[in-house]
């Protein structure tokens, strides 16, 4: 009597561990042939960089939908993509600690932000802070890595204000249209 009517209920797969077991596997193969990115000492970067992949799993096939998933898993995934590429001396292997590499925190915040941005077009906080975190960050990288001078870093942070005005764009933006 109570089954009439109803729908049949299929059962999702279960993403999240073939997702690990993709993971697992690339590991164990990675360590067997040598690469370097899958050496003993690495493993904590992989991990920040499946985080950001459940993050991405869950924006894509789970409802409802948020973009604040794209940001983390963006962002997880870049922190874990730089972190293994710096400590097997890929990139920017010539700077040493986080007083030289702080300038990548606001660098992936704002690239996360801007990657949200695609995906929610109307969240101009996203665009806004996406644009001032990242310049933040470019900025402060240029000027650790030695590719700008002191000086050339203290006049492009005189445009500071500029941040003041894209903020004011955006709130006037979602204002009009609303």
């Amino acid at each position: 009597m109570g089954t009439q009517g109803t729908a049949p209920t299929h059962r999702r797969p279960p993403i999240v561990l073939g997702i690990i077991l993709v993971l697992a596997g690339l590991w164990m193969l990675g360590r067997e042939l040598g690469w370097p990115l899958f050496a003993g000492d690495v493993l904590w970067p992989w991990l920040i960089v499946a985080l950001g992949l459940v993050f991405w799993v869950r924006y894509i096939f789970f409802t409802p939908r948020s973009s604040d998933d794209v940001f983390w898993g963006t962002g997880a995934i870049l922190a874990g993509g730089f972190l293994l590429a710096w400590r097997n001396g890929l990139f920017l292997s010539h700077l040493h600690g986080w007083g030289e590499l702080w300038p990548l925190i606001p660098l992936i915040l704002g690239l996360s932000a801007l990657v949200q941005w695609l995906f929610s077009l109307r969240d101009w906080g996203a665009l806004i802070f996406g644009i001032s975190a990242g310049a933040v960050g470019a900025v402060g990288l240029a000027y650790t890595s030695g590719m700008i001078s002191g000086v050339q870093a203290f006049k492009i942070a005189q445009f500071w204000p500029a941040i003041l005005i894209l903020a004011g764009i955006g709130l006037v933006l979602k204002a009009l249209v609303r």
